[in-house]
């Protein structure tokens, strides 16, 4: 995959040691190792920057490798020559963050302040940057942060609302009968799930449960399985993938939620799942819809049935609890009662 040009608001200046690159993979752009005890070859070079690199999951590498070009930008802005730029000063991280204050949200702030550290890290050298005088720059792009940084308000996926977005879709079209990968480029039969890797099973009580094996997750890259079972009413998953599979007819080897397009088998992309949602969302309310709606959707409906904070945690495979920031004005009445 070739990376496309730069914007013109960001193109740092050719250098022999920064490469024309996808993002993903800039934290890897070379530093000058010649001054160093032991000479290593490039390829071993090379090879530890690759290893270390795949330490983060691709989208983390994307967003780093965001922050890493920015910063390039702005040293090349004001001069800074490449030797200045890792090692890089604390002054010089100072007034990277400063520069981007106004523009960006708090938390974009920090993971760009994490590419630059993590670049540091990758190729062993020391982070300079005044631990506490960066927290108090960071937490005052807080507060200048631009309104458009933050989100706006959007709906919770209710039962009550799934139901009404049932009743809203056409499920004889091929379109709405399935959902979801996020570029047609993107599927890979060795990572995304297909329809071979659905199957069914019978639990402890007799019932059926429809396992489906993910091949490979960001926390777990030896795949896990998730399941669901028979529900009553029209939000039934079964009932609703057993029309997929029957209006679509994706073979074994096609993505599970690919759909039947006048020039073939077309994968589902995440894009046009939300549209879709989104356009018969319009025809009830005209309220917003975004993706994370549906986590604290079901975040909410298992607490309504008794389920503690620290099992959805596990079954989400959320290692921290930054998902109660998202969550907290939805589930504001349920902080005192579950929470430990």
């Amino acid at each position: 995959m070739q990376p496309h040009p730069y914007c013109p608001a960001l193109t740092p200046l050719t250098s022999a040691l920064r490469p024309h690159c996808l993002v993903r993979d800039l934290s890897r752009s070379r530093l000058d190792h010649t001054g160093s005890e032991v000479v290593i070859s490039k390829s071993d070079l090379d090879r530890i920057l690759t290893v270390i690199a795949h330490s983060h999951a691709p989208s983390t590498r994307e967003t780093y490798g965001s922050g890493l070009l920015v910063f390039h930008v702005f040293c090349n802005s004001r001069g800074i020559l490449e030797a200045q730029c890792c090692l890089a000063s604390s002054i010089l991280i100072l007034a990277f963050i400063a520069s981007c204050m106004g523009m960006y949200s708090g938390k974009m702030l920090e993971n760009y302040l994490y590419s630059v550290h993590t670049w540091h890290l990758l190729h062993s050298q020391p982070w300079l940057a005044h631990h506490n005088q960066v927290l108090s720059v960071l937490e005052g792009g807080k507060h200048l942060a631009p309104p458009t940084s933050t989100r706006p308000k959007c709906a919770t996926f209710t039962v009550e609302l799934l139901s009404n977005l049932h009743a809203a879709f056409d499920l004889t079209t091929l379109l709405h009968a399935t959902f979801t990968v996020l570029s047609l480029q993107c599927f890979d039969p060795a990572i995304h799930v297909k329809v071979s890797d659905m199957r069914v099973e019978t639990d402890k009580n007799g019932f059926d449960v429809t396992v489906f094996h993910l091949l490979q997750t960001k926390v777990a890259l030896a795949g896990e399985d998730v399941y669901w079972a028979v529900q009553s009413g029209v939000i039934d998953p079964q009932a609703v993938l057993a029309n997929h599979l029957a209006i679509n007819k994706p073979s074994v080897s096609d993505a599970l939620f690919s759909w039947s397009h006048q020039n073939g088998m077309r994968l589902l992309m995440r894009s046009e799942f939300l549209k879709c949602l989104q356009c018969a969302h319009n025809r009830l309310s005209g309220e917003s819809l975004k993706g994370h709606g549906i986590h604290i959707g079901g975040t909410l409906e298992y607490l309504l049935h008794g389920v503690p904070f620290k099992s959805i945690k596990m079954m989400g495979c959320w290692s921290s609890d930054v998902f109660l920031l998202y969550d907290r004005p939805v589930l504001e009445p349920f902080m005192h009662y579950v929470l430990p």
